[in-house]
């Protein structure tokens, strides 16, 4: 375990990753219920057809939009919650990379860190070079 992480500051941490998790979870909430107004659907007379058109593709552009927003909220959520798992197991703070303990202030940065910044970078240049191919 990380001797940074006292008793007081693991529960500050999981109160932290606590509170962000109901956040992911309101805002995905507030998307969904947005997402349910959908399209309007009907019919339309044929004068109607080129306006509505137009609409139709600015509200595609704008639901498309909104997918990317709630796959990078349900991304972030899924992050949270392994985190808070980690607190079960006993591995929080710990770095998936090298099993070294991850910096304090990295925590309180960013809580759901699963690595130290060393090895974060080699994920993201991992990342970047599947992506790129």
């Amino acid at each position: 375990m990380n001797d940074e992480l006292t008793p007081q500051i693991l529960s500050e941490l999981k109160a932290k990753l606590e509170e962000k998790r109901s956040q992911i979870q309101s805002e995905l909430a507030s998307l969904q219920s947005d997402d349910r107004g959908g399209i309007a659907q009907g019919t339309t007379s044929k004068a109607d057809d080129v306006h509505d058109t137009g609409e139709e593709i600015a509200d595609l552009e704008q639901l498309e939009r909104d997918n990317d927003v709630e796959d990078d909220l349900r991304y972030q959520l899924s992050e949270v919650e392994h985190a808070l798992a980690k607190f079960a197991t006993g591995t929080y703070g710990l770095c998936e990379g090298c099993g070294r303990p991850i910096p304090l202030a990295r925590l309180r940065a960013i809580p759901e860190a699963r690595y130290d910044a060393e090895h974060q970078a080699e994920v993201e240049a991992e990342a970047a070079r599947r992506g790129g191919s």
